[in-house]
């Protein structure tokens, strides 16, 4: 088979070598098909993501056709479309005991410590597995991974029908926050990017009100959308520490704030007075769990989260050094690149 490798960071070759054989009890065997390219990716292929081996085989928003499951396998079978969840967990440290795989002390992301989907098969234990509608598009599929992190994201910040919600950042996490709390009822939902094209999905989401701005200068716009009160709930999906110091200026008092952009960039000058004096909440969320999968198949099975128009260009696996060149340069301007295998 073939195999898109990372030997060092900005080194991709694709090179043969024999594909997973043979599919133990429990395990699925999955012939690729799409994989979505993300930021965290990019990271790995600039070499700015910490803590990474090389060589790597990235991907993880992917989707396949199951090709062979092992004995025991039984909500499965040859042919099936699945998406698979990325977060592999160790499933005996505390954090999975109490059913947070995706705080496992142990875990690995697959395409980071497990190698991922640039590669035309993949062979994983068929918990992270996933049965898709014969329907949807494997490529459109892929953004499902996404959207079930944007859900877990969500429900730890504990959104309510009927809340003022303000996104910063219009990137696909953030236009998938967007949509998901219209679903969810918030009102109203303000989006906030300095990117035009990007509000304009933003409005396609079911944004009420959109903001074009940065973090820092939407702070007078979002009291003046919420009638001076401030919102209830600012999600993070912009990254930096600008969009912390914007979030606690433009939250009403007792807000929440939710962390779900991943950012390394340290935030100077920052005091827990403000947290004393509004009583706010800062919650963070990691990645997804195996709760987040099915609800986010329907969403966008059902057409309630519409994705079209977010991948940006596709491109076959043996060229998945050109897609990452093309999204080291054009990062602002691309949602989702999709390499096809």
């Amino acid at each position: 088979m073939r195999t898109a490798l990372l030997r060092a960071p900005r080194r991709l070759e694709l090179i043969e070598r024999d594909a997973p054989h043979p599919v133990a009890p429990g395990e699925v065997l999955v012939r690729t098909a799409a994989t979505a390219v993300c930021h965290t990716d990019l990271s790995i292929y600039t070499g700015k993501h910490p803590g990474v081996r090389y060589p790597v085989v990235m991907g993880h928003e992917s989707t396949g056709r199951v090709d062979a499951v092992g004995e025991g396998v039984t909500h499965l079978a040859a042919g099936s479309h699945v998406i698979i969840n990325p977060i592999i967990a160790c499933g005996h440290c505390d954090p999975c005991l109490r059913g947070a795989g995706n705080l496992c002390r142990n875990a690995g992301l697959f395409g980071r410590e497990v190698e991922g989907s640039l590669s035309e098969y993949v062979k994983l234990p068929s918990q992270y597995i996933y049965e898709l509608p014969a329907g949807l598009p494997l490529e459109k599929a892929t953004l499902i991974e996404t959207l079930a992190t944007v859900r877990h994201a969500q429900s730890r910040a504990g959104l309510a029908k009927g809340e003022s919600v303000v996104v910063l950042g219009q990137g696909t996490g953030g236009l998938l926050h967007t949509r998901l709390a219209v679903l969810t009822g918030a009102s109203p939902v303000i989006a906030v990017s300095r990117t035009r094209w990007k509000l304009e999905m933003a409005e396609k989401m079911g944004a009420r009100h959109v903001v074009a701005a940065s973090a820092m200068d939407a702070v007078e716009e979002v009291k003046r959308l919420t009638g001076g009160k401030g919102a209830d709930v600012v999600i993070d999906a912009a990254g930096g520490a600008e969009a912390l110091q914007a979030a606690l200026a433009m939250l009403r008092p007792g807000g929440r704030f939710s962390a779900y952009s991943i950012s390394h960039e340290p935030v100077h000058g920052f005091s827990t007075f403000p947290l004393y004096f509004g009583e706010f909440s800062l919650i963070g969320s990691r990645a997804l769990t195996a709760a987040d999968m099915a609800p986010s198949i329907e969403l966008v099975a059902s057409g309630k989260v519409d994705v079209d128009g977010f991948i940006s260009s596709r491109y076959p696996l043996a060229e998945t050094a050109e897609a990452f060149e093309e999204y080291e340069g054009n990062p602002g301007k691309i949602l989702r690149i999709v390499i096809e295998t």
